[in-house]
């Protein structure tokens, strides 16, 4: 992982976006995940505005588990559930299309991470299974709690 991703990841787990233990009113809905091999747990919730869901969440784990949590709510909280969906599509599409075995892009123009913002940092780790699914866990919950809600 680069210097610069590492640093990013570390900062958000440092200084989480979004991290509210108290679940806020309105929640329009909500997912909790484990990680079963390392005992990560992240709960999202979307709530308030359905034209620009705010989104939180609360959980234990990993510095990964956790700043990729924090990234998933500074950059997509308050978007339009359509671009909500979109992010998390494209971000959990390019974590799969890189090669876990060999660390290396299924695709070779890199084009599978073309539509992410800060959160590409996060492709950085998708060549250690484990770490992968501790990167991908809020991204995953936040999927779920948008079907939940019906939103997008």
């Amino acid at each position: 992982m680069s210097a610069e991703a590492a640093e990013l990841i570390r900062a958000h787990a440092q200084h989480p976006v979004g991290r509210d233990e108290a679940v806020p009113a309105g929640v329009l809905g909500r997912a909790e995940l484990l990680t079963p091999t390392c005992g990560d747990r992240i709960e999202v919730r979307v709530s308030g505005d359905a034209a620009a869901p705010a989104i939180s969440w609360s959980g234990r784990g990993c510095e990964v588990s956790q700043g990729s949590a924090s990234l998933l709510a500074d950059e997509l909280d308050g978007l339009d559930p359509a671009s909500i969906r979109q992010r998390v599509v494209a971000f959990l599409d390019a974590m799969a299309a890189h090669d876990a075995v060999a660390g290396r892009a299924a695709d070779p123009d890199g084009s599978a991470g073309h539509a992410l913002g800060d959160e590409a940092a996060l492709l950085l780790v998708a060549a250690n299974p484990v770490r992968s699914v501790c990167a991908t866990l809020a991204w995953r919950a936040l999927r779920d709690a948008l079907d939940e809600s019906g939103l997008a």
